[in-house]
């Protein structure tokens, strides 16, 4: 598929490494400044999409709340256009019974369980552990080397910093940061 890469910082190097090497190519990016790294035409703020674009991948990362929320007003726009294909990177372990939603991105050394969930948009970073029957909520980004456990609840928006553990049926609210190196254990749910 040709997507328009949308943001071309930092987390987009990885997110379009990740859609190459699963076979599409990126034929644009929007970005408000041009990218010392990527090679494909810029789209500035109002511009048409490339003609050969048949959807997009967003490449903007977040590092808290506030990013992850206006992250996911530009993703939702964007999407409108066309397809937002989920992402995921060869190196990443992803259990065929896991599900994904479209926009969400799994990158490489990441491991997403069996009966995992992975709501739209969501970014799973690089070497970054979601386990059996945990969700992930639209929007959120579990961090580099951040783990959640099985049965966990992760909200909307809400980041789980490097290195944090989210424990075994632990609910994350929405919009929430979970600070690195921290054990989230609240809203334990009943296991009745």
């Amino acid at each position: 598929m040709n997507l328009l890469l949308v943001g071309a910082g930092g987390h987009a190097r990885p997110v379009t490494e990740a859609a190459e090497l699963m076979g599409h190519q990126v034929v644009g990016y929007a970005a408000p400044e041009k990218s010392t790294w990527c090679s494909a035409p810029r789209i500035a703020d109002g511009e048409p999409w490339p003609a050969d674009a048949d959807g997009c991948v967003i490449g903007i990362g977040g590092g808290d709340v506030v990013s992850l929320m206006r992250r996911g007003k530009i993703a939702k726009s964007y999407s409108k256009n066309g397809a937002t294909p989920f992402i995921c990177h060869p190196a990443a372990t992803l259990s065929a019974y896991a599900f994904v939603s479209k926009g969400a991105v799994v990158l490489a050394g990441a491991v997403v369980n069996a009966a995992a969930e992975i709501g739209a948009f969501a970014i799973i970073n690089t070497g970054a552990i979601v386990e059996h029957d945990a969700r992930i909520a639209e929007g959120a980004h579990v961090a580099p080397g951040a783990i959640v456990l099985g049965g966990a609840i992760v909200g909307k928006f809400s980041m789980i910093a490097s290195g944090a553990v989210v424990l075994p049926g632990a609910e994350v609210p929405s919009g929430t940061l979970v600070p690195a190196l921290s054990y989230f254990g609240g809203r334990i749910k009943s296991c009745k």
